[in-house]
Parts: C-alpha cells; sequence; structure tokens
C-alpha cells in the first residue's frame, strides 16, 4: 500500500472536519469491535505516517497526522448514512446568510420608521443617537470584554440565559438537520447519529463550547450587516427625500453650548478630517436646529435643520459598523484558532494519538467463579479498562495500551494490594508508571513526571455516593494535570473482606458516570475497573 505523504496543508482545519472527526472517534469507542478498530488505527499510522516520515509526528499531538487519518476514515465511511459534518457545514451556511440578511432588513426598518417625517415634526437626533449608536456601543464592548476577558471561560454554558437558550435552539436545529436522510436510515445508525449530536452538545467542557464560537462569529455578522442597512438607508433618505434634523429638549440645563461639547466630543475620530460645519454641526447650526414645539419650525433655515446628516452618518460608521467589524473579525481569528487546537486538545484526540504510538496488548478474559476458590487464595476479579462485561462462556478479545499513574483515596486498599497494583494491571493493558502518594500535593508537583499521552488513574469505591468533598479534589486535581495527560475514574464495589478489587452495580457506574459528567466534565472518563 502505498504511503500517504502529510502535507503542511494537510494541516488546515475546519468545523466540520472537528465535528465528523469526533463523529469517527465516538463511534469507535462506543462500537462492539472496538478492539478491531484499535488494530487497524495502529496499522494504518505504521503504514502510512510512520515508515514514511521516520521521527517527523513523534511529537504529540499532530494534527496533520489526525487530518490525514480523518481523510482515510471518510474515504472508508459508507454512503448510506450522512456525515455529521456535512450537516453542520450546511446549518452554520444556512445561519450566515438567515442572519446576514436578518441584520440587513432590521437595520433598514428601524432607521426607516426614524427617519419619518411629514413636513411638521423634524428627525429627532437625540433619538437617532440613542438607539443606533449608544445601545451597540454599550453592546460591542460588554461583548468584547465578556468574550476577551478569558475566552468562553467566564460563560460556563450551564449559566447564563442567553447563551443557554442559543445552544437549545442549536441543538434543536441539528437534531432535525436531515431529518428526510436519517429517517431512512437503519434504528441502529439513526441511533448513533442523535446519539453523537447529544453529546457533542452536552460536553461542555470542549466540544459544546467549541460549537458555539461559530455561531458567535455569524451573529457578529449580523451586527454589521445591521449598521450596513442602517448607512444604506440613512444615505438613500438624504439623497431622495427632504429630511429635516433637530433636537430637543425639557432641561434647562441643557443648552446650546453643552450640546456643541457633547457633538464636538464625539466627532473627535474624524473632526481632524472633516472640520465644524463639515463632520459635525457648528454652534449657530446646533441653535438653529433646536425645535420649540410652540414655535414650529417654519422660521427655521433649511441649512441648519439638513446640517446634522453627516454627523449622523460618522457616528454611525464610527460607533457601530467599525466596532462590529474589529469584532466580527475578532472573532473569526479565535473561531480558526480553536478549530486549530481542538484537535490538539482533545482527550478523544490523545487516546486516538496513543493508540498510534503504543504497541497493542491482546487480551482474553473468561469469567471467573470466585466461590469455587478458597477465600485465602482466591485471585482478584478481571479488571477491564474499556468497562466490558464478561458473559458466562463467552471470551472477549479487547486491546488496551494506556500508560497511566494510579492514585488511590486515603484508606482505600491495603499497602500490600498497593505495592502488587503494576503486577495485577499489566495483564490487562494498563501500563502503571508508577503509583501516587495517598496526598499528592496541590500544587501539581507531582505531575512533572506525567508525559502527554498518560492517564492518572483515580481509584473510587462506587458503593459510596460522589460527595462533595471528593469531587471537589478531583476537579482540582483535573485543573492541574499537564497538556496531553487525561483523568479516568476507575470504580471499584463494596470491599470484601480484605480485598477491594470487587465488581461494580451497574446502578452505581451509572450514578457516578452522571454526576461527574453533568458537574464536572465529560473529559473525564468513569468506568469500571472490576467487570461485574
Amino acid at each position: 500500500m502505498k504511503a500517504e505523504k502529510v502535507k503542511k496543508t494537510e494541516g488546515h482545519w475546519s468545523s466540520a472536519d472537528v465535528v465528523d472527526l469526533e463523529y469517527f472517534l465516538m463511534h469507535a469507542s462506543s462500537s462492539e469491535n472496538r478492539g478491531e478498530l484499535a488494530q487497524q488505527a495502529r496499522y494504518w499510522f505504521q503504514q502510512h505516517v510512520s515508515g514514511h516520515s521516520g521521527e517527523e509526528h513523534a511529537e504529540f499531538p499532530d494534527p496533520k497526522v489526525l487530518k490525514v487519518w480523518l481523510k482515510h476514515q471518510k474515504k472508508q465511511h459508507k454512503g448510506d448514512t450522512p456525515l455529521p459534518g456535512e450537516s453542520w457545514q450546511w446549518l452554520i451556511g444556512m445561519l450566515f446568510w438567515l442572519l446576514l440578511f436578518a441584520g440587513l432588513l432590521a437595520g433598514a426598518g428601524v432607521t426607516a420608521s426614524l427617519l419619518d417625517y411629514d413636513g411638521a415634526q423634524p428627525v429627532n437626533v437625540a433619538m437617532f443617537l440613542c438607539l443606533l449608536v449608544g445601545v451597540q456601543l454599550i453592546w460591542s464592548f460588554v461583548s468584547f470584554i465578556v468574550i476577551a476577558g478569558k475566552g468562553l471561560q467566564w460563560i460556563p454554558l450551564h449559566a447564563g440565559f442567553s447563551l443557554r437558550l442559543l445552544q437549545s435552539l442549536m441543538h434543536w436545529a441539528s437534531t432535525r438537520l436531515d431529518r428526510h436522510l436519517v429517517s431512512k436510515l437503519a434504528t441502529e445508525k439513526r441511533m448513533v447519529w442523535e446519539s453523537f449530536w447529544r453529546q457533542l452538545w452536552d460536553d461542555h467542557a470542549a466540544s459544546g463550547r467549541f460549537l458555539l464560537w461559530p455561531i458567535l462569529t455569524r451573529i457578529q455578522m449580523a451586527g454589521v450587516m445591521f449598521n450596513v442597512g442602517v448607512m444604506f438607508t440613512l444615505m438613500t433618505s438624504v439623497v431622495f427625500r427632504d429630511l429635516a434634523f433637530g433636537w430637543q429638549t425639557s432641561m434647562q440645563q441643557i443648552n446650546d453650548g453643552t450640546v456643541a461639547t457633547v457633538v464636538k466630543t464625539l466627532s473627535l475620530p474624524w473632526n481632524w478630517i472633516w472640520g465644524e460645519g463639515q463632520g459635525f454641526p457648528s454652534l449657530a447650526q446646533i441653535e438653529g436646529s433646536r425645535i420649540i414645539l410652540k414655535d414650529g419650525i417654519g422660521a427655521m433655515q433649511n441649512p441648519y435643520l439638513t446640517s446634522w446628516w453627516p454627523f449622523l452618518m460618522m457616528a454611525v460608521t464610527v460607533y457601530g459598523f467599525i466596532p462590529r467589524m474589529l469584532l466580527w473579525l475578532w472573532l473569526s481569528v479565535q473561531e480558526r484558532r480553536q478549530v486549530a487546537l481542538y484537535p490538539i486538545q482533545s482527550a478523544s484526540c490523545q487516546k486516538l494519538w496513543s493508540r498510534f504510538h503504543t504497541r497493542c496488548l491482546h487480551v482474553t478474559t473468561r469469567p471467573f467463579d470466585n466461590h469455587s476458590q478458597p477465600k485465602g487464595n482466591a485471585p482478584a476479579p478481571s479488571l477491564l479498562a474499556d468497562n466490558l462485561a464478561s458473559t458466562a462462556g463467552s471470551a472477549q478479545s479487547t486491546v488496551l495500551d494506556v500508560p497511566c499513574w494510579f492514585y488511590m483515596d486515603e484508606g482505600l486498599g491495603s499497602p500490600n494490594e498497593q505495592s502488587k497494583i503494576k503486577s495485577l494491571l499489566s495483564p490487562y493493558g494498563w501500563q502503571v508508571k508508577g503509583v501516587l502518594d495517598s496526598s499528592p500535593s496541590d500544587d501539581g508537583s507531582c505531575f512533572e513526571r506525567f508525559c502527554s499521552g498518560d492517564c492518572l488513574l483515580w481509584v473510587e469505591e462506587a458503593w459510596q455516593p460522589p460527595i462533595q468533598e471528593k469531587m471537589k479534589r478531583l476537579k482540582a486535581f483535573h485543573g492541574l494535570l499537564p497538556s496531553g495527560v487525561f483523568l479516568s475514574v476507575g470504580l471499584v464495589g463494596k470491599p470484601r473482606g480484605v480485598s477491594w478489587l470487587t465488581p461494580v452495580r451497574s446502578r452505581d457506574l451509572e450514578i457516578w458516570q452522571k454526576f461527574v459528567h453533568q458537574n464536572l466534565s465529560k473529559e473525564i472518563q468513569v468506568r469500571a475497573l472490576v467487570a461485574s
């Protein structure tokens, strides 16, 4: 088989590529033949990448290699199931055009209503500036501060009504996307499709946040087009209609000089190009355009009434259009950056890369009758890293190649069993590199020995509820782990005698998985360490 060259252009990712990548990785992890799929991934890397490029891709991770692997998976994909990346691209494209036209029409409509002039009541300049400039300027400033402050980490997806509503709407749209195609799929494939979208949107820590960047970018495009609609409507109205602009107030403290000072201050960005009387009205023009209702506008001079529109046009451009455009450009850069970083930061991609670079170990397990052995010599139950339960009379073959560091909470397990942990886990593919102390330091210094692709195997008793104190410590450990290291919670059942390596009840496993994924992160794997 001819080796595939990894070109520089292979490193370019799109959001649709990331969605397809997660789809293939989720399918591989949930498939009954995941051991065979892991073998195929390792074989593909050896044949197509490793032998061709030598040590070029030894560093973890390499998005170029993952992109080539993704292309290979797309070629192998059967055509009867639509890829979610194509549907996501269609959804984002439709959202872009919908928001573009909605923003344009909204800007034109609001401006047309504000420019309504019947010959008796001039256009209120203060109301125009307040609605079309002031509100936009405040909104753009707040949006930039909130989003740029710390990325999207300032806004947890489980909090914040607007983003929660946005997430729900996009989830609803994505689950109904290509419904006429999905409904024709077999039941199993349809369940995989729906499960994928549900898991992708529910993953608050990684993919759920990633999917919001393209949406926020397109929302900002709607803001840009809103200002385009405002400027277009204002210009066409000035050219083809006879408009009059003026200002009015009931407050005695506000006089002509106050208004002139405010106008001159707002025009600072452009008054060095278009000065007084051109880029903004002069004091005389401001005095001549003040509206007093009892006097009417019959005695007011027309040059004064038309002197405001250049100032309004420049104010919308400088304080509305330009900030929105800059925010859209910044979000576009951030979107591309997040897309480029996602294959590197994703825990599922890290596991795939680990399969590429580590040797596979084939293990055949068989059910063990604990009652047929003497109590003193009864071996520990089978340790399974992928949470596969053995069935009576059947054999399973699983492929595991996980380098891990073992951690046990205080009081769990005897020192004798802890010292034997390497020999206990080694036959089942857990490459135990060390056993952490029962009280690791909270500064993360104990994790300096970890390498990319390693796993911290945190053992807990599943029969005990996930109390808040343990969850806080688990969350703290997860935050201290180096980049490329993932956390896995290995659950054991209720101790029997002196042994803590006991099976886990399915109900206890479900409780722990649901609690950890909903309250901490779906990047934390929760699995049964001992088969039931």
